[in-house]
């Protein structure tokens, strides 16, 4: 049964008094998905407070039963908020608020890769829906945002770029319905699809030295970089010599794909890396391009540094597994490729028994889960540490 609350903040200590987080009353009901929620009624009053509790639970049982549309949904809630003198849900059109979600994330100093990223995410939603776009955000259902997901996969996205597609329409809906814009969340409803598969393999060390003996000076540096320290490929492109400070064995650069635009990363070179740099010819500015053929460069297309490492690998022997099987429109996904010398720089870490802290700051991953996808324990390692758990029987 639908009941209201009082949010306190935590104590500071045990004999403090609790402090509202919040003048509002806030309802606790089941949602439609079933799950016990609490939403913001934006009333101060118990009374409306409890109108309104028992009205978004009678129509998420009716939205659960099949009985009425998430829109219906909507428009209860809004004439509800109307009867008792409250401000109705907003009336902002579902283009113009990812348009300004988008916007509001570069204001906020998001960098222009991550921009990058949620760009056409936000283009293909609003194109899937159609006329519907310029409707109210508040009509948008399930069906509508399962016809969009299942559009990415049809379209020839792989499941992990279809995941990640569906979890940012997920975080504009989250911030509308903080924003009392809408009620739900239609894309909560929505099951992403499985990335069972979707992983990059490292290289072995025999394959890197194959690679190497092909390698130009430039291409071989990148390489260098890539499985001593980890770097990206975009990013080993666009170093230059004010980002080397040889005397102090350390490479200090703003790798374009992190959540924080201004994220600094300092890595300690590897005596291998170091002594490679040593022999390269210094730029004739502090700026110059460290490799000049590979700088400026995009990674993708045809004609890209992508494609041409790939085709550096076929002359080298080096097969390419294939992941899950494409089928239709879409990019084949391959288990190795130059991000994979990202993979088997941490896997040298972690199977040199170096901490997952320390591998975590060396790679400067955001979380434990990321970090997770990057560690591949050779079987040695697993030897040793299978050595030191006792026998249980005599």
């Amino acid at each position: 049964m639908a009941s209201v609350h009082r949010l306190y903040q935590k104590p500071k200590s045990g004999r403090a008094k609790r402090e509202l987080r919040s003048k509002f009353w806030y309802a606790k009901f089941r949602a439609s998905d079933g799950r016990v929620v609490m939403r913001a009624t934006k009333a101060t009053e118990r009374r409306k407070a409890e109108e309104i509790a028992r009205q978004l639970e009678r129509d998420a049982w009716k939205i659960r039963e099949g009985d009425f549309t998430e829109a219906t949904y909507h428009k209860n809630v809004s004439e509800l908020l109307e009867r008792v003198g409250m401000p109705v849900l907003s009336t902002v059109s579902t283009e113009k608020f990812f348009r300004e979600w988008l916007q509001g994330k570069a204001r906020r100093g998001s960098s222009q890769g991550t921009l990058s990223r949620y760009k056409p995410v936000v283009e293909n939603f609003l194109v899937s829906l159609g006329d519907k776009a310029s409707a109210k955000l508040a009509t948008v259902s399930v069906r509508d945002v399962e016809k969009f997901h299942d559009g990415e996969i049809a379209a020839g996205k792989g499941p992990t770029t279809a995941a990640f597609g569906l979890s940012i329409v997920r975080s504009v809906f989250n911030v509308a319905r903080r924003q009392g814009v809408v009620a739900l969340n239609p894309a909560e409803q929505v099951e992403k699809v499985s990335v069972t598969g979707e992983e990059r393999v490292p290289f072995r060390a025999e394959q890197v030295r194959a690679l190497l003996s092909l390698a130009n000076s430039e291409w071989a540096g990148a390489i260098l970089f890539a499985y001593h320290c980890g770097i990206r490929l975009g990013d080993a492109a666009k170093l230059t010599w004010t980002n080397i400070d040889l005397a102090d064995s350390t490479v200090t650069f703003r790798p374009q794909k992190a959540r924080d635009a201004n994220a600094v990363i300092t890595a300690v070179l590897h005596d291998e890396l170091r002594d490679f740099l040593m022999q390269l010819p210094a730029g004739d500015a502090p700026h110059a391009p460290l490799f000049p053929s590979l700088h400026g460069r995009g990674t993708g297309s045809h004609a890209g540094l992508s494609n041409e490492f790939i085709r550096m690998m076929r002359e080298a022997g080096i097969d390419r597994p294939a992941g899950v099987e494409k089928k239709g429109k879409g990019r084949q996904f391959n288990k190795l490729g130059f991000h994979s010398l990202r993979h088997s720089f941490i896997s040298n870490l972690a199977n040199a028994d170096v901490s997952a802290d320390v591998r975590r700051e060396i790679a400067g991953h955001s979380s434990d889960q990321v970090h997770s996808r990057y560690v591949h324990l050779n079987l040695e390692t697993q030897r040793r540490a299978l050595s030191l758990v006792p026998r249980v029987r005599e």
